[in-house]
């Protein structure tokens, strides 16, 4: 990371962009959050800077700023993310690295009529306050995925299934057996293609 300049897009409250400014990285963060915006800025200082901005728009960056841009777990909430992909294509310099990671697949097939189409899901998440929090977010079938990776100017050089650790076998010995049978995120690592 030692001298790259790196966009964590789609930050939160800024744990990735820490890691990377701690490694060394020039970094920008940025989320469609005011509130996330505020918690990242909090923790980063001045390690990195951060933008509020939506990935559904045009980004505030100049062409071929970035060598790296990362997007964790946020791109799933975006019904059309080639947007967001040509962006990011735009931004970064030639043959540089882009790493998202996603919903797998196979996290929402049960939640679709049909595994082939862009579907939003709909789900209630407790644990953050009295009520259940509801969540929206868009299934992806892996073939669309990789098409709209192609078709914003990518080329894919790795995909990852991540299984759980030792550590999430000592924890929860029964979920990470679930997780191992039915995966639940995806890391699509790809390079701008030229």
């Amino acid at each position: 990371m030692r001298g790259l300049d790196v966009l964590d897009a789609g930050c939160a409250a800024g744990e990735h962009a820490a890691w990377l400014a701690e490694h060394g990285a020039r970094t920008v963060a940025l989320d469609a959050s005011a509130a996330m915006v505020a918690l990242a800025r909090a923790r980063l200082g001045q390690d990195a800077r951060v933008l509020q901005a939506d990935l559904g728009q045009p980004l505030p960056f100049d062409d071929a700023s970035f060598d790296l841009v990362l997007s964790s777990l946020t791109l799933h909430y975006l019904e059309d993310w080639v947007p967001a992909l040509r962006e990011f294509a735009r931004i970064l310099r030639p043959r540089k690295r882009l790493v998202i990671s996603t919903h797998h697949p196979y996290l929402t097939l049960d939640a679709v009529a049909s595994y082939h189409a862009v579907a939003v899901v709909e789900e209630a998440w407790p644990g953050f306050g009295a009520e259940p929090v509801p969540v929206r977010f868009y299934h992806r079938p892996f073939e669309r995925m990789l098409d709209d990776l192609a078709a914003s100017g990518f080329r894919l050089t790795a995909l990852r299934e991540p299984q759980p650790t030792g550590e999430a076998d000592a924890r929860d010995p029964h979920l990470a057996e679930r997780l191992r049978n039915r995966p639940q995120f995806l890391i699509l690592d790809a390079r701008r293609d030229d």
